[in-house]
């Protein structure tokens, strides 16, 4: 099944707007992403930029056995349309509300698109707001759902879909297919607290989080655990990468809904009242520079000493 969907239209470049668009562009479909002012398009296109600078650097050391060359990547680029006008999306076949994981912002953004006259399949890359709460700001609601990525986008295979309570047939076949047009492995999940994703990884990475808290291992020995898992990236890492502010409101959502058994940590809560929201912030549980680690942050080396 086809989903008929050409054009596509992304509102928000942080991380995961920046990721969705650059996966949007690479899969062939016309892309027009939107944030609210220049300096903050500028900085998502140039996280777009860097990212497939790499892959054309990592086709040139493999001698062209990974990635691909730098005519494809302005090929991709030519495909993404930033604006900082909400008016041009009102043409896309599909939107993907990619904003801050708070459902105030998420509402208004949706309500604003709804008031502007978008009458067409709009889906939202919440990590855990209810899909039913967040349709009802959108006058269509039959044509709303949940389509979360993963971090980073270009990169994770898989995609979760979420199907709200009033969300139609047709839009949920059409968006499961036009996942895959994404080259994304579908994950299905009904509208739950968590869904299905996080309400199994938020309580994994809090136990890392309270592992550190509580002197029992260092960041550092923490994130060699999951070596044994087979994961890439060990789960302090993996929150640095996620956003602790992010995490920490996702967290929040599960102890609302399922108790205080998902009650977050201390130490995961302090670190985000600080500023400390991983690496988009500079510093997380992690200190980052250009993207790389540069150390732990000190404030968890004096918070974990007993």
């Amino acid at each position: 099944m086809s989903s008929g969907i050409r054009k596509v239209g992304v509102i928000g470049i942080g991380l995961m707007g920046s990721g969705i668009a650059q996966v949007a562009a690479t899969q062939g479909f016309d892309t027009v992403v939107v944030d609210v002012s220049p300096d903050i398009v500028e900085r998502g296109m140039k996280r777009i930029r860097d990212s497939l600078e790499r892959i054309v650097e990592s086709h040139r050391k493999s001698s062209g056995e990974r990635g691909f060359d730098a005519t494809r990547r302005d090929q991709i680029l030519s495909l993404i349309h930033p604006a900082v006008e909400r008016g041009k999306l009102l043409d896309r076949d599909i939107l993907i509300e990619a904003v801050v994981e708070n459902e105030g912002a998420k509402k208004e953004v949706i309500a604003a698109l709804s008031g502007m006259g978008y009458r067409r399949t709009l889906v939202s890359n919440t990590s855990s707001i209810s899909i039913t709460r967040l349709a009802g700001a959108y006058s269509f609601s039959d044509k709303f759902m949940g389509m979360h990525f993963m971090n980073p986008v270009p990169v994770q295979p898989g995609c979760e879909l979420i199907r709200g309570f009033l969300t139609s047939e047709e839009t949920w076949q059409r968006v499961v297919a036009f996942c895959k047009e994404l080259a994304k492995e579908p994950i299905l999940a009904e509208d739950k607290a968590g869904f299905g994703i996080n309400r199994m990884f938020i309580p994994f990475l809090a136990e890392a989080v309270k592992v550190v808290e509580e002197g029992v291992m260092s960041c550092e020995e923490a994130d060699k655990t999951t070596l044994c898992l087979g994961h890439k990236m060990g789960p302090i890492t993996t929150l640095d990468y996620v956003g602790l502010d992010t995490t920490l409101a996702i967290a929040e959502v599960l102890e609302e809904e399922l108790g205080p058994c998902y009650r977050p940590p201390v130490l995961l809560r302090r670190l985000v009242e600080a500023g400390a929201a991983g690496i988009k912030s500079g510093k997380g549980f992690y200190l980052w520079e250009g993207g790389k680690k540069a150390g732990v942050n000190p404030a968890v080396e004096r918070y974990r000493r007993k």
